[in-house]
């Protein structure tokens, strides 16, 4: 097996890999977050291909054994002259591992336990797969973790600092696909507030997928600047947000905008008891979808305000 060398847009390397377990983690409710702190270079030389597979394996596993709470991408520097020692850290809030299991873990075909096996499935040969591509990139991997409160998996790369990736590459495309602006008369003017940036990737392709573009910001206060900027048809409201969650946010429409003027709010909420359909009506919600949001269930709610509305 050989290695590319050519130039990596980690950010883009990143949001890929995590493209990859959107869908799962959506299902289970799970947060996908990552940070990159700022001495990491933007682009460095390696084989982008087994470094998002890497990745990818490592965020399969970690979403595979996490019911709930989030996981993570932390990503690191430690320069060296002209080469770059990246470290990546994948992080849940899953099942955890015995300390007593955790050096089987890398082993070709090993998983902690034959229950593992039945409950997740695997048998942990992306790990084993994982350990050999990143020691051919020049780096290690190991595991920190506590039963019962979850997993860090570490692993480095060495690399050559490099240019960045001229405007026009990758990045200004996975950009164009989020500052989407919307002008057809014939098609609503969807505003989607949302603060998790998986999250959101999954909910454009899902208004791609109906026909739909969306704008995107991430919290209240951002609504509603951006209902001032000019008016939208629908806002697909996140209920729990920083800064500003989606309840203020929705008063705070029904306050300042008339009933002619003000958009349809359509709650997102990750809770589905009895009750909330009625605390979202009462903040000035028009209706409510819960999460994993399903594109049937998109479909029709967005239908449901205009029959005529695109494609969906």
């Amino acid at each position: 097996m050989e290695l590319e060398h050519r130039p990596i847009d980690l950010r883009s390397c990143i949001e890929d890999a995590l493209d990859l377990v959107a869908t799962e983690a959506s299902e289970k409710d799970l947060n996908l977050t990552y940070s990159i702190d700022s001495n990491v270079p933007e682009t460095i030389i390696g084989d982008p291909i087994r470094l998002r597979q890497v990745l990818a394996n490592l965020l399969s596993n970690a979403v595979k054994f996490t019911d709930y709470g989030e996981v993570s991408i932390s990503v690191f520097c430690q320069p060296a002259g002209d080469i770059s020692e990246i470290q990546f850290s994948i992080e849940d809030t899953g099942i955890g591992i015995p300390e007593d299991k955790m050096s089987r873990l890398f082993h070709s075909f090993s998983q902690v336990d034959a229950s593992t096996t039945r409950k997740h499935g695997g048998t942990g040969l992306g790990l084993a797969i994982s350990k050999r591509l990143v020691e051919m990139m020049g780096g290690r991997i190991w595991v920190e973790s506590q039963l019962g409160v979850g997993s860090t998996f570490h692993f480095t790369v060495l690399s050559k600092d490099s240019p960045p990736i001229p405007a026009g590459g990758k990045e200004a495309n996975l950009h164009a696909e989020v500052d989407i602006s919307i002008g057809k008369d014939h098609i609503p003017l969807i505003l989607l507030a949302e603060d998790n940036v998986v999250n959101q990737k999954v909910m454009l392709r899902m208004l791609g997928k109906l026909g739909y573009r969306a704008d995107v910001v991430a919290n209240g206060v951002e609504v509603l600047r951006a209902l001032e900027r000019q008016p939208y048809d629908i806002v697909l409201m996140d209920v729990q947000m920083p800064e500003m969650d989606g309840f203020e946010a929705a008063r705070a429409i029904c306050k300042n905008w008339s009933s002619a003027e003000k958009p349809r709010i359509i709650a997102i909420t990750a809770y589905a008891l009895q009750g909330d359909r009625e605390k979202c009506l009462d903040a000035g919600m028009d209706d409510y979808i819960s999460k994993p949001v399903k594109l049937e269930d998109l479909r029709t709610i967005i239908r449901s305000y205009g029959c005529n509305w695109g494609k969906g």
